[in-house]
C-alpha cells in the first residue's frame, strides 16, 4: 500500500481526486490532506476537505490548514467562477462537524514524512506553496519522497493565463522549488486533463450507483464547468499504465510579465522531471467509475443532504 499525503485546494476537481483516493482503500493508505489557497480561499479549502472526508466516513483523517497565498507573489488569484463561492458548488454537503487538526500544514507535512517507516508519495493537486515552505525547512524528507506528482503546468495554452496554467501561475517560485527538490517529479499537464470533461450520460450513470461519492461528483457536474484534471493525478498513482510519460527537462518562468508561471522546455536550465504525455480517456473514466461506485466502509456516514 501506497502512503499519501494529498496536498489540495478543493475545489471541484480537487473533490474527485479526494474521493477517489479514499476509496481507493486497498492501493492508497492517505496519511494526511494539507490545505492551501487557491481555487478560492483558505477558509473555504481546508473546510472543503473535512466536508468531503466526513462525507465518505473518514472523520479520521488529519485536515491541516496551510499557506493561505504564495510566497511572493502580492496576491491569491482565486476561480469562484469555475468552482463556485464556496468551492464545492453543486455538492450539497453540509458545514463540517470534525475538527480542523491543529497544526500547521507545513510542520505535519515533514513530520509526516519524517515519520513513515515508507517513503510517502505526494499528490500535489494545488498551488505549491505548503510542499515548498516544507521541501525548505527541511530538505532532508527528500530521501523519505517517493514520488511528487502534480497537476499542473502545459506546452500549450494555459487556462488562468495564454501561458500558464493554473496551479503554476498561482505560486510559480514555489513550483520551481518542487521541481528541483531533488525527488522524482511527474507533471501531469493541460494537454492530459483538457481530455477529462466527463459526459452527461456518464455523470448519469455514475450518479445512479447512488453511493456518498456518486451523488456528490453527480453534482458538482450538474453543470460542466470545470474538467477532472487533479484526478488524473490519483488515477496516475492507481493505474499508471493509463497514462504514457518521458523524461523532460522543464523550466518555471519566474521574471515578472505575461509569461509568468509557464512551464518551459529548457534543457540547460531545466529541471529534470517526468511529464505525462498521453492518457487512456476511456480507462480513466472506468477508473472513476469503479471507485466512486463503491461503498464507504464506515457504518457513519454524514449525510450529504446535511440531514
Amino acid at each position: 500500500m501506497r502512503p499519501l499525503i494529498i496536498d489540495t485546494d478543493p475545489g471541484k476537481d480537487d473533490a474527485v481526486a479526494i474521493l477517489l483516493a479514499l476509496a481507493a482503500r486497498e492501493s492508497l493508505e492517505v496519511l494526511m490532506l494539507s490545505t492551501v489557497g487557491g481555487n478560492v480561499a483558505l477558509e473555504h479549502t481546508e473546510a472543503n476537505a473535512r466536508r468531503l472526508c466526513e462525507a465518505v466516513g473518514r472523520t479520521d483523517l488529519p485536515v491541516h490548514a496551510g499557506c493561505p497565498g504564495p510566497l511572493l507573489q502580492k496576491k491569491l488569484t482565486s476561480v469562484p467562477e469555475i468552482h463556485g463561492v464556496d468551492g464545492l458548488a453543486g455538492a450539497d454537503l453540509p458545514p463540517p462537524r470534525m475538527a480542523r487538526a491543529e497544526s500547521h500544514a507545513v510542520p505535519a507535512i515533514i513530520e509526516t514524512i519524517r515519520r513513515s517507516r515508507e517513503p510517502v508519495s505526494l499528490a500535489c493537486i494545488a498551488p505549491l506553496t505548503n510542499i515548498a515552505v516544507a521541501l525548505a525547512m527541511a530538505p532532508e524528507i527528500v530521501a523519505n519522497i517517493a514520488e511528487i506528482v502534480v497537476m499542473g503546468g502545459t506546452f500549450g495554452r494555459g487556462n488562468i493565463t495564454p501561458y500558464a496554467s493554473f496551479n503554476i501561475y498561482s505560486d510559480p517560485h514555489a513550483a520551481s522549488i518542487v521541481f528541483g527538490c531533488g525527488a522524482p517529479v511527474t507533471m501531469i499537464g493541460l494537454e492530459i486533463t483538457r481530455q477529462t470533461m466527463p459526459t452527461p450520460e456518464w455523470c448519469a450513470r455514475l450518479e445512479a450507483a447512488g453511493t456518498p461519492s456518486a451523488r456528490i461528483v453527480g453534482g458538482l457536474w450538474a453543470e460542466p464547468t470545470a474538467f477532472m484534471n487533479d484526478a488524473c493525478v490519483i488515477a496516475y498513482f492507481l493505474r499508471p499504465d493509463l497514462f504514457t510519460a518521458e523524461d523532460r527537462r522543464v523550466r518555471i518562468e519566474l521574471a515578472a510579465g505575461e509569461r509568468i508561471g509557464a512551464t518551459v522546455p529548457d534543457d540547460v536550465d531545466g529541471h529534470r522531471i517526468r511529464v505525462a504525455t498521453a492518457i487512456d480517456v476511456p480507462g480513466f473514466f472506468d477508473l472513476l467509475h469503479q471507485f466512486m461506485s463503491r461503498r464507504p466502509l464506515m457504518n457513519q456516514i454524514v449525510s450529504i443532504e446535511g440531514s
